[in-house]
């Protein structure tokens, strides 16, 4: 593996197929950008603005700022004009009296009432985006409000007085995209904290520890288990279905917290992550045309199992053998990682053959459009479907080219363990 043409690739992708596109998107009036396209991304079919994709944007803008700082990548003006737009956007138009976050708004930032405060995950990345903006300016008020943000999380979490559309969770089920998000949320304060030699630190360390151990409590030796029942002998749909994208995902959260804090239990950990994502591509994969299923079983194949009639097990179902971008970029990076750290042939393997069809897949045929043609059928064909927000997605392809980008520029060569 050529580390420097690899590394250069992506910024190449990112530069001609993903900044452009977005770049397009933002909202030079408002602030925050435009989200509700077509899966082909010809055609913005909304204006609304979902306080999910604008936090997430927000990280995304930091990011490449960032990139550019370094000398990396070449943004127009527009980017850091708009930087502190969406800040003010967020902060401004987003919140509660209770400083809950609602979901969504319109354009100008007028709420809307079906879309207040519906998902927990919306307060979530808008801790993510204003993290980032408050360790890119250094500004400690900006930091200050992410933070207080996250107590509230914390709390509503710990007393079980939120909601988590689009994916809503009976309280008789422990989910793991709760501590998931959390982890992530909490590195990302915790980097901020860093910069600002702010004291909460020592506590976002303590939680990224603390919600580390609550994803490895859900594992089995091969799997996380998404949805836990409060009875331990309760197997039905929910609890013996596999979401290989959510697992390596959440992979690289738990690694990218254990080297913040220098966990003890780093290399033992890392081969138990290991295992389990193995264990997420073997089941995962789609051996006819290729590509990681949306869902599986546990063994393998259609999720099957005892159905209660809840929304998340009709959504199960319904896109279980789909294509998805997420997954596939989360994929891309997770296994590279893995590469990076153990130096062991088996992760460049498998990170070669989700190149292979990733590439092949995904990116958009229309270069006049670029970005990825996101939604995909079994087969790979595109599919125009609503699958979580009615939205294209700016945050986790461009989240894992830059990712993908600066691991490789670490070092010259996979480090072993």
């Amino acid at each position: 593996m050529d580390r420097k043409q690899l590394r250069q690739k992506y910024i190449e992708h990112l530069t001609k197929d993903f900044i452009p596109f977005w770049e397009k998107a933002i909202d030079a009036q408002y602030g925050g950008v435009f989200t509700c396209f077509s899966n082909d991304g010809s055609e913005l079919v909304s204006e609304h603005k979902y306080t999910w994709s604008q936090g997430r944007f927000l990280w995304v803008m930091e990011a490449l700022l960032s990139l550019q700082d370094e000398g990396l990548i070449s943004l127009n003006d527009k980017w850091r004009a708009n930087f502190e737009k969406t800040y003010q956007f967020l902060v401004h138009h987003t919140r509660m009296e209770n400083g809950h976050i609602v979901f969504a708004v319109k354009r100008n930032g007028e709420k809307m009432a079906d879309q207040m405060d519906t998902s927990i995950f919306a307060d979530c990345f808008f801790v993510i985006g204003v993290s980032a903006y408050a360790r890119y300016t250094k500004d400690r008020e900006a930091f200050a409000l992410a933070y207080e943000t996250y107590e509230l999380i914390k709390e509503r979490i710990r007393t079980r007085n939120f909601r988590s559309e689009p994916y809503p969770v009976d309280k008789a089920y422990t989910s793991h995209s709760i501590p998931m998000i959390l982890i992530n949320v909490a590195e990302e304060l915790f980097t901020a904290a860093n910069i600002l030699h702010d004291p909460r630190k020592e506590t976002l360390k303590t939680d990224m520890n603390k919600f580390l151990e609550q994803i490895l409590q859900l594992t089995t030796e091969e799997r996380i288990i998404e949805m836990k029942h409060e009875n331990p002998a309760v197997e039905n749909l929910l609890t013996a279905h596999l979401n290989p994208g959510h697992t390596l995902e959440s992979i690289w959260f738990m690694i990218h917290s254990m080297q913040r804090t220098d966990h003890p239990e780093y290399y033992s950990i890392v081969q138990k992550l290991e295992r389990i994502a193995s264990y997420a591509i073997d089941k995962g994969w789609d051996d006819v045309y290729g590509g990681l299923f949306r869902f599986v079983h546990k063994d393998g194949g259609k999720p099957r199992g005892t159905e209660e009639g809840s929304t998340l097990e009709k959504l199960i179902i319904d896109t279980w053998d789909m294509k998805l971008w997420w997954p596939h970029s989360e994929a891309l990076y997770t296994t590279l990682l893995l590469y990076d750290i153990t130096g062991k042939i088996k992760w460049a393997n498998t990170y070669a053959k989700m190149e292979d069809y990733v590439f092949a897949t995904f990116p958009n045929y229309d270069k006049t459009i670029g970005e990825w043609i996101q939604i995909r059928n079994r087969q790979g064909e595109p599919m125009e479907k609503v699958v979580a927000l009615p939205v294209k997605d700016p945050f986790h392809i461009i989240r894992n080219f830059i990712l993908i980008i600066r691991l490789l520029g670490e070092h010259d060569a996979p480090r072993k363990i």
